[in-house]
């Protein structure tokens, strides 16, 4: 699974058995994010408006676009047309169009969007920007298995403790994302402690002695000061990985 990220200038087809991680820089809806606003359902439309004018409106906005946009390229509708719904955790679904279902799940830090989608299998993804102000030991020592933490206390390098509690985090984010119950999942009851690698696998259980489900972890490179994480129930998943175009212009019939 190739971790480059690619920067493409037209959606491409969806195939059936890809998963499609896409990263969108929300930066770029600055000052044009009204000429997605038509394709926002009446309810998201409402959730704008209620937003603080400037770059908040404006990233919800632009990214709930995109979102709409990368759905309808999947299931070959309408992006006016697609439903969003939450399950029973909270988890956005969307229902099957014409026997094709998708997965999807996206994360959101600072300016930076995260959107992955499949058609097999649940899929989950985390982003998160470093913050210094943040007491990580304490976060690590409420949610993090007793050999996560002692390798995070084990680090005397503030900068290196801290690469490695996001690590953990995004790994942990990104599994609960994938089975459903977020934060809800226990955090502690699995352990994400493995050097930095593609489709590395973990067992969710419910209860002591359950099989439970298998999920494989990897790592996305985001650059500086951000980590990232995809989880996935197969580790044969061919994933592209694709960054979304500033210069993308909705077609005619879909601007207001």
């Amino acid at each position: 699974m190739s971790s480059q990220w690619r920067l493409i200038t037209a959606l491409p087809p969806f195939e059936d058995d890809e998963v499609q991680l896409w990263r969108i820089d929300l930066a770029a809806a600055a000052g044009s994010a009204n000429q997605y606003i038509s394709i926002l359902s009446t309810s998201e439309q409402a959730d704008a408006s209620r937003r603080r004018i400037g770059q908040v409106r404006d990233h919800f906005t632009f990214g709930r676009a995109c979102l709409r946009v990368l759905i309808g390229n999947a299931l070959r509708i309408d992006p006016r047309d697609v439903t969003i719904t939450k399950g029973i955790h909270g988890k956005p679904e969307t229902p099957a169009i014409g026997g094709c279902s998708l997965s999807f799940n996206l994360a959101h830090s600072h300016g930076t969007l995260l959107v992955a989608l499949r058609q097999q299998g649940a899929v989950g993804v985390d982003v998160e920007h470093f913050d210094r102000s943040t007491d990580i030991m304490e976060i690590a020592q409420a949610n993090f298995t007793e050999d996560e933490a002692g390798s995070l206390a084990a680090i005397t390098d503030p900068e290196a403790r801290l690469q490695l509690f996001y690590r953990y985090w995004t790994r942990k984010e990104a599994i609960g994302k994938a089975d459903g119950r977020g934060l809800l999942l226990p955090l502690a009851s699995f352990d994400v402690a493995f050097e930095p690698m593609n489709s590395h696998p973990i067992r969710v259980t419910e209860s002591p002695g359950d099989e439970g489900k298998l999920y494989f972890i990897s790592d996305l490179d985001l650059g500086e000061s951000v980590a990232g994480a995809l989880a996935l129930e197969s580790s044969e998943s061919r994933v592209s990985r694709m960054i979304f175009p500033a210069t993308y212009q909705l077609p005619d019939r879909l601007r207001s």
